[in-house]
């Protein structure tokens, strides 16, 4: 079964793997992403593509998260959130 383009669940019908390169990532009843590699930058640093102050809309400061496949770096999530928030928001496939 694939979730998406780069997650798919494993044939043991536990286990969530990478699309690309078939390395284990984590548990689809529990956390799905638990090996990928994690990488999180302030949004001043993400390029002309981000234009906008988050001052303007918040007063929280805001971050760019992203879980890479720790074998072939494929990108596997992506989020714009408050730093705060503390750690990528997680998500289970099951349960």
């Amino acid at each position: 079964m694939n979730f998406d383009d780069n997650i798919k669940l494993a044939d043991d019908g536990v286990s969530t793997v990478c699309s690309h390169c078939s390395e284990t990532l984590g548990d689809a009843h529990g956390d799905p992403l638990a090996h990928a590699l994690r990488l999180e930058r302030k949004s001043s640093e993400l390029g002309p593509g981000i234009r906008a102050d988050p001052g303007l809309f918040t007063d929280r400061e805001i971050v760019l998260r992203q879980r890479f496949c720790p074998k072939c770096l494929a990108v596997l999530a992506t989020e714009v959130v408050p730093q705060d928030e503390g750690k990528l928001r997680s998500w289970k496939v099951f349960g």
